[in-house]
């Protein structure tokens, strides 16, 4: 078994308070629906603050989706495959000419094929009982995530840079010593490089809400650079002073002051 880390465990009980806090509140003892309230409390808890609104913006947007376009063709026809079908296009349609992106539109497909496949004589009434229940699982989730252990923009940023500086270093150190496969390496720094923009934008969406985050953005935007450069070393034949140069860019970023 692998061994997790504080973080993983700290996920574990997080989700697990979340789910159970979302399935009280809509009384799952006495109530069908609340189950969409224990999973959406459950799929709200992430990495971050920042990531957890995201997430919940998106699943209110994809039940928008999902309930416009399952109540309209239930209401207009029947369920069979060819109204299932268009309704998930329409759903789709609607999540991408809003643009809400192809994760809402899968959040919102689900909903409208449900409703459709199960819940076509009372379309309306699942639908309001879901979105209810989910908005229930929304704030259960979100109370977890500002009130037991909330990880802040500038943690989860930290430790990105940290680990696109230590991948930039193993990938150097593979072009020094002249090695020929280096795409895993450089796959590798890819995802890091991606893991620090994306900590970024949740650093954004965790401002709005009024939260502090002290982040030194101009040393974020050296880490990118300096991913992007050796990404771009790695993709040209090996020039010794460049390389050295980059390293000398890794170990200035790596004794400088973090955010």
């Amino acid at each position: 078994m692998t061994r997790l880390s504080g973080s993983q465990w700290r996920y574990c009980v997080k989700v697990g308070i979340a789910t159970a806090l979302g399935y009280v509140l809509t009384q799952g003892d006495v109530n069908q629906y609340s189950i969409y309230s224990a999973f959406t409390a459950a799929l709200v808890v992430g990495t971050s603050v920042g990531e957890d609104l995201a997430t919940s913006a998106n699943r209110v947007k994809g039940t928008l989706a999902g309930m416009i376009a399952g109540t309209v063709v239930s209401a207009v026809v029947g369920p069979n495959f060819l109204t299932i079908g268009v309704a998930a296009a329409l759903t789709a349609l609607i999540a991408l000419a809003f643009g809400w992106g192809i994760t809402v539109a899968r959040i919102g497909i689900t909903i409208c094929i449900i409703t459709l496949a199960v819940y076509s004589a009372n379309a309306v009434d699942y639908e309001l009982l879901r979105a209810l229940n989910t908005l229930i699982g929304i704030v259960a989730g979100l109370a977890v995530t500002f009130f037991v252990w909330p990880v802040r923009s500038r943690t989860v940023i930290e430790h990105a840079a940290a680990d696109v500086l230590s991948a930039s270093r193993a990938l150097l150190d593979a072009m020094a010593r002249d090695e020929r496969e280096l795409r895993p390496l450089a796959g590798k720094l890819h995802d890091r490089v991606a893991a620090v923009v994306k900590a970024g934008r949740d650093a954004q969406r965790e401002r709005r809400t009024g939260q502090p985050a002290t982040i030194d953005e101009v040393r974020v935007m050296e880490v990118i650079r300096l991913g992007a450069d050796v990404l771009s070393a790695a993709l040209a034949p090996p020039q010794p002073g460049h390389i050295k140069a980059l390293q000398e860019r890794v170990s200035h970023l790596t004794g400088a002051p973090r955010p």
